[in-house]
């Protein structure tokens, strides 16, 4: 994915990385299905657009993914980056990745916040 289209992406989604002590981490709490914000379904299509791979909600994350995400955690404001209730985004280059997750709320059905991450593919 191209800075430009992840740009967009952000601006889309009002997402902001200032929420965590690494600036490769944007977040947008309540940024789905709230107060006018699309529903999940129309946030997975808008997805798609942006992103080459798409892992369904309850399929496991790919092996080679879990090293790479499992860096962010020590930065992200929950307990993992991705738990296997939650559809996952991803692109990547020879080195570099973008994740997107989708962390649906449990309080409030349809509320759902979006965390991207974007950093180097640890192999």
């Amino acid at each position: 994915m191209e800075y430009e289209k992840l740009k967009e992406l952000i601006q889309t989604f009002e997402l902001k990385n200032d929420l965590t002590e690494n600036p490769n981490i944007w977040v947008g709490h309540a940024k789905i299905g709230y107060r006018n914000r699309p529903t999940i379904y129309e946030a997975k299509k808008i997805l798609l657009n942006f992103f080459d791979n798409f892992i369904e909600e309850y399929e496991p994350t790919p092996e080679e993914l879990k090293k790479t995400i499992s860096r962010w955690e020590n930065f992200h404001p929950y307990q993992s980056v991705r738990e296997q209730d939650q559809p996952m985004f991803v692109s990547k280059t020879e080195n570099k990745i973008i994740i997107a997750v989708i962390w649906p709320w449990q309080l409030k059905p349809g509320v759902a916040s979006l965390m991207i991450y974007e950093g180097e593919l640890i192999n």
